[in-house]
Protein backbone atom coordinates (compact mmCIF):
# COMPACT_ATOMS: atom_id res chain seq x y z
CA UNK A 1 0.00 0.00 0.00
CA UNK A 2 1.18 3.39 -1.02
CA UNK A 3 2.14 5.76 2.33
CA UNK A 4 0.43 8.58 2.74
CA UNK A 5 3.23 10.72 1.65
CA UNK A 6 3.64 9.29 -1.29
CA UNK A 7 -0.36 9.68 -2.08
CA UNK A 8 0.04 13.52 -1.20
CA UNK A 9 2.95 13.76 -3.67
CA UNK A 10 1.22 12.19 -6.49
CA UNK A 11 -1.90 14.69 -5.53
CA UNK A 12 0.39 17.46 -5.59
CA UNK A 13 1.28 16.41 -8.93
CA UNK A 14 -2.05 16.14 -10.85
CA UNK A 15 -2.94 19.46 -9.56
CA UNK A 16 -3.32 22.20 -12.63
CA UNK A 17 -0.58 24.66 -12.42
CA UNK A 18 -0.07 28.21 -13.91
CA UNK A 19 2.21 29.00 -16.16
CA UNK A 20 5.39 31.25 -14.61
CA UNK A 21 5.99 34.95 -15.60
CA UNK A 22 8.80 36.81 -14.44
CA UNK A 23 9.26 40.73 -14.08
CA UNK A 24 9.66 41.58 -17.56
CA UNK A 25 6.31 39.94 -17.76
CA UNK A 26 7.72 36.78 -20.15
CA UNK A 27 6.14 33.43 -19.73
CA UNK A 28 9.15 31.28 -18.52
CA UNK A 29 10.17 28.17 -20.58
CA UNK A 30 13.41 27.06 -19.02
CA UNK A 31 12.41 23.37 -17.93
CA UNK A 32 10.63 20.50 -19.21
CA UNK A 33 7.77 21.45 -15.97
CA UNK A 34 8.11 25.40 -16.99
CA UNK A 35 7.63 24.64 -20.81
CA UNK A 36 4.72 21.74 -20.48
CA UNK A 37 3.23 24.09 -18.12
CA UNK A 38 3.48 26.66 -20.11
CA UNK A 39 2.40 25.06 -23.71
CA UNK A 40 -1.02 23.75 -21.22
CA UNK A 41 -1.71 26.79 -19.65
CA UNK A 42 -0.99 29.79 -22.34
CA UNK A 43 -0.22 28.25 -26.07
CA UNK A 44 -2.87 26.50 -26.61
CA UNK A 45 -5.47 28.45 -28.10
CA UNK A 46 -6.32 30.79 -30.98
CA UNK A 47 -4.09 33.55 -31.50
CA UNK A 48 -4.78 36.51 -34.34
CA UNK A 49 -1.91 38.09 -35.78
CA UNK A 50 -0.88 41.85 -35.39
CA UNK A 51 2.01 41.84 -37.22
CA UNK A 52 3.52 40.07 -40.09
CA UNK A 53 7.18 40.02 -40.87
CA UNK A 54 6.94 43.98 -40.03
CA UNK A 55 3.70 45.06 -41.21
CA UNK A 56 0.90 46.02 -38.96
CA UNK A 57 -2.20 43.74 -39.31
CA UNK A 58 -5.13 45.15 -40.20
CA UNK A 59 -8.82 44.53 -40.87
CA UNK A 60 -11.23 42.17 -40.62
CA UNK A 61 -10.50 39.00 -41.96
CA UNK A 62 -7.66 38.46 -39.74
CA UNK A 63 -5.07 35.62 -40.42
CA UNK A 64 -4.65 33.41 -36.73
CA UNK A 65 -2.86 30.40 -35.60
CA UNK A 66 -4.79 27.78 -33.69
CA UNK A 67 -2.17 25.46 -31.27
CA UNK A 68 -3.72 22.26 -29.87
CA UNK A 69 -3.27 18.91 -28.20
CA UNK A 70 -0.98 15.98 -29.66
CA UNK A 71 -2.51 13.10 -27.30
CA UNK A 72 1.12 11.39 -28.02
CA UNK A 73 3.49 13.61 -26.19
CA UNK A 74 2.76 16.41 -24.32
CA UNK A 75 5.37 18.40 -25.87
CA UNK A 76 4.41 18.10 -29.00
CA UNK A 77 1.77 21.01 -30.32
CA UNK A 78 -0.92 20.43 -33.56
CA UNK A 79 -0.82 23.87 -35.73
CA UNK A 80 -3.62 25.04 -37.75
CA UNK A 81 -2.84 28.35 -39.32
CA UNK A 82 -4.83 30.70 -41.42
CA UNK A 83 -3.30 33.51 -43.89
CA UNK A 84 -5.94 35.64 -44.82
CA UNK A 85 -7.15 33.06 -47.85
CA UNK A 86 -5.49 29.97 -47.43
CA UNK A 87 -5.33 27.46 -44.27
CA UNK A 88 -2.03 24.83 -43.36
CA UNK A 89 -1.86 22.54 -40.52
CA UNK A 90 1.16 20.48 -39.26
CA UNK A 91 2.59 20.21 -35.96
CA UNK A 92 5.57 21.78 -33.59
CA UNK A 93 8.20 20.46 -31.06
CA UNK A 94 8.21 22.45 -28.36
CA UNK A 95 11.13 22.38 -26.03
CA UNK A 96 12.65 24.13 -23.41
CA UNK A 97 14.74 27.65 -23.97
CA UNK A 98 11.55 28.42 -25.84
CA UNK A 99 12.46 26.11 -28.72
CA UNK A 100 9.96 25.54 -31.67
CA UNK A 101 10.30 22.85 -34.75
CA UNK A 102 8.44 21.37 -36.83
CA UNK A 103 8.15 18.25 -37.11
CA UNK A 104 5.81 17.32 -39.78
CA UNK A 105 5.10 18.45 -43.51
CA UNK A 106 2.75 21.72 -43.04
CA UNK A 107 0.08 21.40 -45.40
CA UNK A 108 -1.53 23.99 -47.57
CA UNK A 109 -5.18 24.71 -49.21
CA UNK A 110 -4.23 26.43 -52.71
CA UNK A 111 -6.94 28.90 -53.01
CA UNK A 112 -6.50 31.95 -55.15
CA UNK A 113 -7.89 35.26 -53.54
CA UNK A 114 -7.22 38.83 -55.07
CA UNK A 115 -6.03 40.68 -51.52
CA UNK A 116 -3.64 38.24 -49.58
CA UNK A 117 -1.28 40.67 -48.23
CA UNK A 118 -0.41 38.66 -44.94
CA UNK A 119 -0.37 34.69 -46.82
CA UNK A 120 3.82 35.03 -48.00
CA UNK A 121 4.78 36.61 -44.47
CA UNK A 122 2.10 33.94 -42.63
CA UNK A 123 3.50 31.32 -44.53
CA UNK A 124 7.22 31.49 -43.86
CA UNK A 125 6.66 32.13 -40.06
CA UNK A 126 4.98 29.36 -40.06
CA UNK A 127 7.92 27.05 -41.73
CA UNK A 128 10.51 29.03 -40.64
CA UNK A 129 10.09 29.66 -36.88
CA UNK A 130 12.73 28.03 -34.55
CA UNK A 131 12.41 29.91 -31.21
CA UNK A 132 8.91 31.55 -29.48
CA UNK A 133 8.33 33.93 -26.62
CA UNK A 134 5.17 35.04 -24.94
CA UNK A 135 5.07 38.15 -22.91
CA UNK A 136 2.07 38.60 -20.71
CA UNK A 137 0.26 42.34 -21.19
CA UNK A 138 -2.41 43.42 -19.33
CA UNK A 139 -5.03 41.02 -20.35
CA UNK A 140 -3.14 40.00 -23.65
CA UNK A 141 -0.92 37.55 -24.36
CA UNK A 142 1.69 38.27 -26.87
CA UNK A 143 3.60 35.23 -28.76
CA UNK A 144 6.68 36.53 -30.83
CA UNK A 145 7.58 33.91 -33.90
CA UNK A 146 11.24 34.07 -34.68
CA UNK A 147 13.45 32.43 -37.06
CA UNK A 148 17.45 31.22 -36.48
CA UNK A 149 18.80 34.75 -37.02
CA UNK A 150 16.25 36.14 -33.94
CA UNK A 151 14.19 37.88 -36.41
CA UNK A 152 10.50 38.12 -35.58
CA UNK A 153 8.72 36.56 -38.12
CA UNK A 154 5.08 36.93 -36.65
CA UNK A 155 3.23 38.39 -33.55
CA UNK A 156 0.09 36.96 -32.26
CA UNK A 157 -2.25 38.29 -29.76
CA UNK A 158 -4.65 35.81 -27.37
CA UNK A 159 -7.08 37.56 -25.06
CA UNK A 160 -6.58 35.81 -21.35
CA UNK A 161 -10.46 36.00 -20.70
CA UNK A 162 -9.70 34.03 -17.27
CA UNK A 163 -9.10 36.95 -15.08
CA UNK A 164 -12.41 38.52 -15.87
CA UNK A 165 -14.33 36.19 -15.69
CA UNK A 166 -17.33 35.96 -12.82
CA UNK A 167 -18.71 38.70 -10.46
CA UNK A 168 -18.19 42.13 -10.24
CA UNK A 169 -19.40 44.94 -7.83
CA UNK A 170 -18.83 48.71 -9.40
CA UNK A 171 -17.18 50.74 -6.85
CA UNK A 172 -16.80 54.02 -9.16
CA UNK A 173 -18.20 55.38 -12.44
CA UNK A 174 -15.92 58.17 -13.67
CA UNK A 175 -13.87 58.66 -10.71
CA UNK A 176 -16.58 58.84 -8.08
CA UNK A 177 -17.59 56.50 -5.47
CA UNK A 178 -20.24 54.98 -5.80
CA UNK A 179 -22.60 54.34 -2.14
CA UNK A 180 -22.22 51.37 -0.85
CA UNK A 181 -26.08 50.54 -1.06
CA UNK A 182 -26.16 50.85 -4.51
CA UNK A 183 -26.45 47.26 -6.15
CA UNK A 184 -24.16 48.45 -9.46
CA UNK A 185 -22.84 44.88 -10.45
CA UNK A 186 -21.38 42.95 -14.10
CA UNK A 187 -21.18 39.28 -13.92
CA UNK A 188 -18.93 38.46 -17.06
CA UNK A 189 -19.26 34.83 -18.95
CA UNK A 190 -16.31 34.90 -21.69
CA UNK A 191 -16.55 31.94 -22.52
CA UNK A 192 -20.41 32.54 -23.86
CA UNK A 193 -19.38 36.33 -24.84
CA UNK A 194 -22.31 38.17 -22.44
CA UNK A 195 -22.74 40.25 -19.47
CA UNK A 196 -25.50 40.04 -17.52
CA UNK A 197 -26.08 42.62 -13.87
CA UNK A 198 -27.67 45.29 -12.03
CA UNK A 199 -27.55 48.23 -13.14
CA UNK A 200 -28.45 50.10 -10.02
CA UNK A 201 -32.39 49.81 -10.78
CA UNK A 202 -32.90 47.61 -13.81
CA UNK A 203 -31.24 44.28 -14.82
CA UNK A 204 -29.38 44.48 -17.56
CA UNK A 205 -28.01 42.10 -20.02
CA UNK A 206 -25.33 42.53 -23.13
CA UNK A 207 -22.53 41.14 -25.71
CA UNK A 208 -18.49 41.10 -24.95
CA UNK A 209 -16.58 42.10 -27.82
CA UNK A 210 -13.10 41.84 -28.11
CA UNK A 211 -11.28 43.49 -31.08
CA UNK A 212 -8.45 41.60 -32.14
CA UNK A 213 -6.94 44.91 -33.88
CA UNK A 214 -7.02 46.26 -30.16
CA UNK A 215 -4.84 46.10 -26.96
CA UNK A 216 -6.57 44.48 -23.98
CA UNK A 217 -9.92 45.63 -25.76
CA UNK A 218 -13.00 45.21 -24.16
CA UNK A 219 -16.15 46.57 -25.29
CA UNK A 220 -19.95 45.97 -24.17
CA UNK A 221 -22.73 46.02 -27.39
CA UNK A 222 -26.50 45.36 -27.53
CA UNK A 223 -26.58 46.45 -23.39
CA UNK A 224 -30.84 46.22 -22.53
CA UNK A 225 -32.64 46.49 -19.28
CA UNK A 226 -35.46 46.24 -17.85
CA UNK A 227 -38.00 48.88 -17.84
CA UNK A 228 -38.78 49.77 -13.98
CA UNK A 229 -38.31 53.27 -12.48
CA UNK A 230 -36.37 53.84 -9.02
CA UNK A 231 -34.45 56.90 -6.82
CA UNK A 232 -31.17 55.42 -8.33
CA UNK A 233 -32.34 55.63 -12.12
CA UNK A 234 -30.38 58.55 -12.53
CA UNK A 235 -26.86 57.00 -11.46
CA UNK A 236 -28.13 53.72 -13.62
CA UNK A 237 -28.15 56.61 -16.65
CA UNK A 238 -24.54 57.36 -15.71
CA UNK A 239 -23.52 53.86 -15.35
CA UNK A 240 -25.01 52.77 -18.91
CA UNK A 241 -23.46 55.49 -20.75
CA UNK A 242 -20.09 54.91 -19.62
CA UNK A 243 -20.50 51.19 -20.26
CA UNK A 244 -21.30 52.28 -23.77
CA UNK A 245 -17.89 54.11 -23.86
CA UNK A 246 -15.75 51.43 -22.51
CA UNK A 247 -12.81 50.25 -25.19
CA UNK A 248 -10.37 48.43 -23.07
CA UNK A 249 -10.04 46.85 -19.63
CA UNK A 250 -7.05 47.23 -17.14
CA UNK A 251 -5.98 44.55 -14.03
CA UNK A 252 -4.96 47.39 -11.33
CA UNK A 253 -4.32 44.06 -8.96
CA UNK A 254 -5.49 40.76 -8.30
CA UNK A 255 -9.33 41.98 -7.43
CA UNK A 256 -9.77 45.11 -8.88
CA UNK A 257 -10.08 46.51 -12.91
CA UNK A 258 -10.86 49.39 -14.78
CA UNK A 259 -12.58 50.03 -17.93
CA UNK A 260 -11.11 52.31 -19.69
CA UNK A 261 -12.34 54.88 -22.20
CA UNK A 262 -10.70 55.32 -25.66
CA UNK A 263 -8.68 57.99 -24.22
CA UNK A 264 -7.47 55.84 -21.87
CA UNK A 265 -9.26 57.55 -19.06
CA UNK A 266 -11.29 54.63 -16.62
CA UNK A 267 -14.96 55.44 -16.45
CA UNK A 268 -15.79 52.18 -14.32
CA UNK A 269 -13.88 50.63 -11.52
CA UNK A 270 -14.56 47.14 -10.56
CA UNK A 271 -13.81 45.18 -7.44
CA UNK A 272 -13.90 41.17 -7.29
CA UNK A 273 -16.66 39.32 -5.38
CA UNK A 274 -16.05 37.15 -2.72
CA UNK A 275 -16.99 33.61 -3.78
CA UNK A 276 -18.84 31.70 -1.47
CA UNK A 277 -17.08 28.67 -0.29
Amino acid sequence: MASATVIAALAASCKPQQATVNQAGTVVTETPQQTEVAIEDVLFGSWAAIDVNGQHVEGPDVPYVEFAKDASNPFLVKCYAYDGCNYTNGEYAVTSGGKMKAVSDFAKTMMMCDDAKYELGVTMAINNVTNFKIQKVGLDNLLYMYNAQGQTLMTLRKYDSKFIEGAWKVTMINNTSVEQDADLSLVFDLAEKTVHGNAGCNALNGQIYVDPNQQNSFQFRDIATTRMTCPMIQLEQQFLSALSQVKTIRPTNANTAELLNEAGQAVVTLQREATAK
